[in-house]
């Protein structure tokens, strides 16, 4: 009972400032107290009497994702494909562009099929659709390109994608990406009623992405004339040794180089490469480099390998004599093609030598004579990609490029050409920016003229397409050999002038210069030769699709 007595009034006035302390204590630490936010004395607080009140709190402005302009660039035009953003439906202005925020995804769609789901860049074109990692052609650019064109209601890519209403569209979560060739195809049959092969479909993409224009710049064209007394000379001591030994070449290995410089059609007759900015040529049995305006530094005018002519030498039918065709040089190595000249269905090689020095490194692959059936007149390297490539010479077995690891020289795959190489004479192959640029001594006549026409063609290695890009005429037995670029993008062509020695009887004291009266033939007798320069004045298309999409 006791407990229930009220206090007395001195215990309530000390109980009164201990809670008035405790509230204290308890409002400072709720405002983060410590004694850095003590109230001085005497300062007035705010919310007291004629003091402003403490101004609202104003929450942070919300953060707006920047946006970015989106334009639908190039071949085959790609505005009416289903767009969305952030699965919001997108309709492209009349120039193919539409505004989207900078972090959404889009998702490209047509006939209910997944084309891709990308994200938002200010060019997108068919190879940010197909995924490519580069700009060549590619198994997922064909897929892609075989859907739109079945797709295309007017089935002409050139004018855009127009895509048909359709009763019926793909089952939902058709991704092209997963398709396989004949599933794709089996789908573009029951959407429209026909399919689009992928390589038809890849053909047609090169047609509209791969022409492009070349000039030759006449005034240039750099003339190679032989001194015919000095050859004369250097094939009777090749033919002197012969006598003795049939089969040894080693009479090309006699040969000054106050000689060289005054034949030097010959020892430019077959190919050429570049070695960084430094051309190096070959001829039939060697090589030589030279300096910016072609003239002979360093010539090994006898190159071919002992063993390899040992070998052709030592033929059941009769001594062969080996040929060096058109070479290409990669990292510091020369790769040169060498066939039996007498019989090129022999085996075939392609040797390595030392770029700088022209000498032999002893490497040496053999190549499949199946896909060798006439010889290989010209090697060419990629070396980004790691490749080799060769097409055998001129027979029915030309209609297919043969794809080699560059290490192992392994035949990889053979890629069926769009059109045959048969009876084209291609004669040299190099590879520009990816894409494959062949010189063919082709014999067509030139209508009313005593001309025969050789051409350029452009082949893409994954595809097999193949483009003719320009022709030039020669004299009737002019020969077109290889070819080169430049480190400037130069296109570098080598012709040998039409086989007239007879002419130079008197010269020789010879009445039959070069006839059938020697044992060794061949074009590189001729009195002279020319490099003819040609420069790009219009890229391809898909040359700049690819910078479009390089662009961010």
């Amino acid at each position: 009972m006791r407990l229930l007595r009220p206090a007395s009034r001195p215990a309530g006035r000390r109980f009164l400032p201990s809670l008035l302390a405790l509230a204290c204590t308890i409002a400072l630490s709720a405002c983060g107290g410590g004694s850095h936010n003590d109230v001085t004395p005497g300062t007035p607080v705010a919310g007291g009497p004629g003091q402003p009140s403490t101004p609202p709190v104003t929450p942070p402005p919300e953060v707006v994702a920047p946006t970015m302009q989106v334009t639908l660039a190039g071949w085959p035009g790609l505005a009416a494909l289903t767009i969305k953003a952030d699965g919001t439906a997108i309709t492209p202005d009349a120039n193919g562009s539409f505004t989207v925020r900078s972090d959404s995804s889009l998702r490209f769609e047509a006939a209910g099929v997944e084309l891709a789901t990308i994200a938002p860049k200010r060019n997108i074109t068919l190879f940010d659709l197909a995924g490519a990692t580069d700009c060549t052609s590619a198994p997922e650019l064909g897929k892609l390109v075989s859907f739109l064109m079945a797709l295309d209601k007017d089935q002409d890519p050139s004018n855009g994608i127009t895509l048909p209403a359709l009763a019926a569209p793909a089952p939902a979560g058709t991704r092209i990406a997963t398709l396989g060739e004949a599933d794709l195809l089996a789908l573009e049959q029951r959407l429209v009623g026909r399919n689009v092969p992928i390589q038809t479909a890849l053909w047609s993409a090169n047609a509209a992405l791969d022409a492009e224009s070349w000039t030759e710049d006449v005034a240039r064209r750099t003339q190679f004339t032989n001194d015919m007394g000095v050859l004369q000379g250097y094939l009777d001591r090749v033919l002197a040794v012969l006598a003795v030994a049939p089969g040894d070449l080693r009479g090309f290995a006699y040969l000054s180089n106050e000689e060289a410089a005054k034949i030097p059609a010959t020892l430019k007759g077959q190919g050429m490469a570049y070695d960084g900015d430094t051309p190096v040529f070959s001829w039939r049995y060697g090589l030589q480099r030279a300096d910016a305006d072609f003239n002979g530094t360093l010539t090994q005018a006898l190159a071919l390998p002992a063993e390899i002519q040992a070998e052709y030498a030592a033929n059941p039918a009769g001594v062969h004599l080996g040929h060096i065709g058109d070479i290409d040089i990669f990292e510091g190595k020369l790769y040169a093609p060498i066939e039996d000249e007498d019989d090129s269905s022999q085996q075939s090689y392609v040797a390595v030598y030392d770029a700088r020095t022209l000498q032999y490194t002893g490497q040496k692959f053999a190549l499949p004579r199946a896909e060798h059936a006439d010889g290989v007149p010209w090697v060419a390297v990629d070396g980004p990609r790691k490749l080799a490539y060769t097409v055998t010479w001129s027979t029915l077995a030309a209609d297919k490029l043969n794809v080699f690891d560059l290490a192992t020289f392994k035949l990889l795959r053979s890629v069926p050409l769009q059109t045959s190489f048969n009876g084209k004479r291609v004669q040299g192959l190099k590879v520009f920016n990816g894409m494959l640029y062949a010189a063919a001594d082709t014999k067509d006549n030139v209508s009313e003229t005593g001309l025969k026409r050789k051409r350029l063609y452009k082949v893409d290695p994954v595809s097999g397409s193949v483009i003719e890009l320009l022709h030039y005429d020669e004299p009737n037995r002019s020969e077109g050999e290889g070819l080169a670029f430049s480190p400037d993008g130069k296109l570098h062509l080598a012709v040998l002038a039409p086989y007239t020695t007879p002419l130079y009887a008197p010269a020789t004291g010879n009445p039959k210069p070069f006839d059938e009266s020697y044992s060794i033939d061949g074009d590189d007798w001729n009195p002279s030769g020319s490099l003819r320069h040609f420069s790009r004045d219009a890229l391809p298309a898909r040359e700049k699709l690819c910078a479009l999409s390089a662009a961010r």
